[in-house]
């Protein structure tokens, strides 16, 4: 499903359809105060309605999350972040799917799933994320920076991250010398968003791996990182 077409979805009747699917009765989204949002606000808010319904991991949620319909799976990767019963480190586990989904909508929602908990904790958060970093999937290494930077997009800041930058760098220094487009994006962006309240310590890190690891992939990341926006 491309943007526009998610963006037109009548998420309310989808929600009825599903709900009438798994036999949870009638699902009145309007109730949920969700219909005047966004899509992805409404996605957000039928998920949490859902996770109060549906267990992580029961027959249930397994079948949102390989519903051939790209918005249900939304939803599946959303009660992830709602399921408060679970460690960061675990919902990883959960979530790892999503984030190595062939739809990038998907993987956009998978980070977002779990970004308020990153934001609470960013150190335990980054820590569970660092193996992400050595993974040979570029789609795991690029969710453990995108997941991590300090502004981010469609979604709340990360103080610690915008006051204290450097808290970020054990994902991000496996990763300033990635071969994968995909992945140097992602980290020129983690840079670009630090630069915005820490320049000076952009400026000397770029420096530094500059120096330290000079590659055209470097180079690139360190261009992005700089770049004025």
């Amino acid at each position: 499903m491309n943007p526009a077409e998610s963006r037109e979805t009548d998420r309310g009747k989808l929600l009825s359809r599903v709900c009438h699917e798994l036999g949870l009765g009638p699902c009145d989204a309007s109730t949920m105060g969700s219909l005047e949002q966004s899509a992805l606000k409404q996605s957000f808010a039928i998920a949490q309605w859902l996770s109060q319904e549906i267990k992580l991991g029961d027959p249930s949620w397994r079948y949102l999350a390989s519903h051939a319909n790209d918005i249900v799976r939304e939803w599946a990767a959303l009660i992830i972040g709602f399921s408060e019963e679970i460690t960061f480190a675990r919902k990883l586990a959960w979530i790892k799917p999503f984030a190595d989904d062939s739809q990038s909508g998907i993987r956009e929602i998978a980070w977002l799933s779990l970004r308020a908990q990153v934001s609470l904790d960013p150190v335990s958060a980054i820590r569970a994320l660092v193996p992400w970093t050595g993974s040979r999937n570029e789609r795991l290494r690029r969710y453990a920076a995108e997941i991590t930077r300090p502004r981010g997009v469609w979604s709340s800041h990360v103080p610690m991250l915008k006051a204290n930058p450097e808290v970020g760098l054990p994902i991000l220094e496996p990763l300033r010398s990635d071969d994968s487009t995909y992945v140097k994006n992602s980290v020129g962006n983690w840079l670009n968003d630090a630069s915005k309240s820490q320049p000076e310590w952009v400026r000397v890190t770029a420096k530094r791996w500059l120096e330290e690891s000079p590659s055209l992939h470097t180079q690139y990341i360190v261009k992005r990182g700089l770049k004025r926006r």
